[in-house]
């Protein structure tokens, strides 16, 4: 079963961390409430990028807000979030790009100090 743990895992045994997320994501999304509790339940691995732990915290924070599912307890751990000040923008974000992600970025990421795009978590 896809989960947020097989996520990390499967990044730190070299797999690509956006398709992972991608199929984590399409399974999730078509899997009965049930089932999308126990995918976000593990806690995930440490990881070699500062902003991955705290980036799947958000989106399994996000996705059980969305479904009505308790957030998992994890989620709130102190590696769950970014150490310091310095704010993590998708995609090296620069100028008015840094701004529109500080409005639109939803507030379980802006809560762990992430600013992403509104639809980060979509999949079409």
């Amino acid at each position: 079963m896809e989960s947020i743990d097989s996520v990390s895992k499967n990044t730190n045994a070299g797999g690509d961390f956006y398709l992972l997320l991608g199929d984590f994501l399409d399974a999730f999304y078509k899997a009965p409430s049930g089932v999308q509790a126990q995918m976000i339940r593990k806690s995930p691995e440490d990881m070699n990028r500062q902003e991955r732990v705290p980036f799947l915290a958000s989106a399994a924070h996000k996705l059980a807000n969305d479904y009505g599912l308790e957030p998992p307890r994890w989620a709130f751990e102190k590696r769950c979030y970014l150490s310091g000040r310095t704010p993590h923008f998708a995609c090296n974000a620069r100028g008015k790009l840094r701004l529109l992600f500080m409005y639109k970025s939803p507030a379980e990421f802006k809560h762990r100090n992430l600013f992403v795009d509104e639809n980060v978590l979509c999949r079409m």
